[in-house]
């Protein structure tokens, strides 16, 4: 049997500074992934979906996403739901209307599908819920949670009780490990990232349970990078703005976040907002820091009767060093002694 393992959809949530890209339209991407992943079961031949926890934001979520939810799992009657609530939704309540959705509890739930065993628990799994867990080895038995290994739950209480994979979510990147000699643990991640500390791939996972295997499916509508971009020899704004398209990934999908590294010779406290104006009528989805340093003039503060002027005097008339070691050491030096931090 194949079954999709997804979690953290978080429909409804609020974005984290996506650019000039609309929160609402943000918004419905997310639910839309949803909707697609759906589809890809139904192509794929996908029998079931485990929805391992933050299905919504909240505990009371928005009646647009509740409704295209729920609206989604009676138009797909073939395909078998498991949805076990997380943190984020722990106290929103069932619809128990669809005939194919499956819900859990705050003790062992079990639902038996062809030769698989699917069970769950709503945390806190604490005390002699561990003892609770009996499963017929016979099946393929997967278990659903939805924490943080060895902070919400024991991985070690959960070994050799038969459990052949482990679907896990609240940790929104993909990661898989070893339970025991038998079973595997896997969080799928979030199913889109909102934010830029949930960058890279996201998606969901297929598991095929006749093969005993499973893998990682990018899915999301789009991805989430960050990534320095040298911007010295620039001239201002406009040409660091020009630099940067040379960098902008091809698809125009990508929310993407530079951060200008490099010295430039001159001092602009709007230069990222800049920047961004520049690329926001032809890339919205980019955000810009800045993280450059200006360029001193050494020949200047050698003219100082100071520490700092009397160790620029002394590196400006080495000529043992070649020019590009020259500006290093000047940099490095002379943040040394300004009490600044030292980047390398």
């Amino acid at each position: 049997m194949k079954i999709i393992h997804c979690a953290d959809l978080h429909l409804g949530g609020a974005l984290n500074d996506a650019g000039s890209l609309g929160g609402e339209e943000r918004r419905q991407e997310i639910r839309a992934t949803f909707g697609r992943i759906v589809q890809y079961a139904g192509q794929n031949g996908a029998e079931a979906i485990l929805l391992a926890g933050d299905v919504f934001d909240s505990d009371r979520p928005f009646l647009r996403d509740k409704k295209f939810f729920y609206d989604v799992i009676t138009a797909n009657p073939s395909i078998e739901f498991y949805y076990l609530r997380g943190n984020h939704d722990n106290r929103a309540g069932y619809e128990l209307s669809p005939k194919n959705l499956h819900t859990f509890s705050n003790s062992w739930t079990k639902w038996r599908q062809g030769d698989v065993c699917i069970c769950g628990t709503e945390l806190p799994c604490k005390g002699d819920l561990y003892d609770r867990l009996e499963l017929d080895e016979k099946l393929f038995n997967i278990a659903m949670l939805h924490g943080q290994i060895n902070a919400d739950f024991s991985l070690a209480r959960l070994r050799h009780r038969g459990i052949d994979y482990l679907a896990l979510g609240h940790i929104h990147s993909y990661s898989y490990g070893d339970i025991d000699e038998r079973g595997k643990y896997a969080y799928s991640g979030c199913t889109e990232g909102r934010g830029f500390d949930e960058t890279g791939e996201k998606g969901f996972i297929l598991l095929d349970t006749l093969a005993r295997s499973f893998a990682f499916v990018p899915f999301a509508s789009r991805t989430i990078r960050q990534c320095d971009i040298d911007v010295t020899g620039c001239s201002g704004a406009y040409s660091i703005a020009e630099r940067i398209r040379t960098a902008l990934p091809p698809d125009g999908k990508t929310i993407v976040r530079f951060y200008l590294c490099g010295e430039i010779n001159f001092s602009d406290e709007r230069l990222a907002e800049d920047v961004e104006k520049y690329l926001s009528p032809l890339y919205g989805c980019v955000t810009v820091r800045d993280r450059t340093t200006v360029r001193a003039d050494y020949a200047k503060i050698a003219a100082e009767q100071t520490l700092k002027g009397q160790f620029c005097r002394d590196v400006l008339k080495d000529g043992s060093l070649e020019e590009g070691e020259r500006q290093r050491i000047l940099r490095l030096g002379t943040a040394v002694l300004d009490g600044r931090e030292v980047g390398e």
